[in-house]
């Protein structure tokens, strides 16, 4: 169960970061710039998976892709199982947050960089 999780939650995560990624080579030609810009998604990225976290004892097993992806004798079907599922989730998406936290902490202390060593644009000015 825990592997199917990580699985699903690992692959969302993968494609939010492709996405900020993305807007981060849009700033390319400033780096404080670039690397503030990936700071803060980051930090958005670790508060929804936070929230996911906090949620997921009141979310329905049902509703989530980790379900569609077990086999059915290893789907949780009482009370006991449903409680252990949830709580799979919560520690799946708390890994990911914390995760998520410290690619922030790095990118904010990259931005800080190049001020200091006086390197400020890529290209030209």
């Amino acid at each position: 169960m825990r592997d199917q999780a990580m699985l699903c939650v690992g692959r969302a995560v993968f494609f939010g970061y492709l996405a900020i990624s993305m807007v981060m080579l849009g700033s390319m030609f400033d780096l404080v710039l670039f690397f503030r810009t990936g700071a803060i998604l980051a930090l958005v990225m670790a508060v929804v998976l936070l929230w996911f976290a906090q949620t997921a004892p009141h979310r329905a097993p049902e509703k989530t892709e980790t379900w569609l992806l077990l086999e059915d004798r290893h789907r949780p079907h009482n009370k006991h199982a449903v409680q252990l599922f949830s709580q799979v989730m919560q520690e799946v998406y708390g890994y990911f947050a914390m995760l998520a936290i410290w690619i922030a902490i790095a990118l904010g202390l990259a931005s800080l960089l190049p001020p200091l060593t006086g390197l400020r644009y890529i290209f030209g000015n």
